[in-house]
């Protein structure tokens, strides 16, 4: 697995897979972080989607590694650098991070997220107008918010017009029906 793959996991992704390798269960992760239990699950099989695991286990070790090859290269770093010299500018120590092909899962589909500029930037996801388990309130911004409430609208008044067309279709055929017997 990548760098870009692990890029695309959110802090919820992470915090889950380290309860996964931690051998918990999603009741208890779910305890742990405020969430519900399905909330957990969604989280965990978005997360081996995103990686292109086999399983949530396989997911949170490939993670475990990946962490822990993060901590040994920031590590080797901080020796490296004396802890008496004040670096004013820091634009050499990184090298630049070269361009990369999308990640892909192993059936060769794009995986969530687009790549610019050698950059993995995940896909904007449009938030839905309802409060989710473990939400205090809803995080909409503005421009969501006037997106979501015309759409509602129209959405409710397509959908009486269905349920009016069909009752007085239904009427018309009773009526014709009772017509023809009487």
């Amino acid at each position: 697995m990548t760098p870009e793959r692990f890029a695309l996991l959110t802090r919820r992704h992470r915090e889950c897979l380290r309860g996964v390798k931690a051998l918990k269960g999603s009741k208890e992760i779910a305890a742990e972080l405020g969430l519900g239990k399905s909330t957990v699950d969604s989280y965990l099989a978005e997360a081996v989607r995103l990686l292109g695991a086999r399983n949530r286990r396989d997911a949170a070790l490939a993670l475990a590694e990946y962490e822990a090859g993060e901590n040994d290269q920031v590590v080797e770093i901080e020796e490296k650098t004396p802890p008496d010299k004040i670096i004013p500018d820091s634009a050499g120590l990184v090298e630049p991070v070269p361009a990369v092909a999308p990640p892909s899962a192993p059936d060769g589909s794009t995986v969530g997220g687009a790549v610019q500029d050698g950059h993995v930037h995940a896909s904007p996801r449009l938030s839905l107008p309802l409060r989710r388990q473990g939400q205090t309130r809803n995080d909409m911004n503005m421009a969501e918010r006037l997106f979501w409430v015309p759409t509602i609208a129209i959405a409710l008044a397509i959908g009486f017009g269905m349920l009016a067309t069909g009752l007085d279709v239904m009427t018309r055929v009773i009526g014709r029906l009772s017509h023809l017997a009487g």
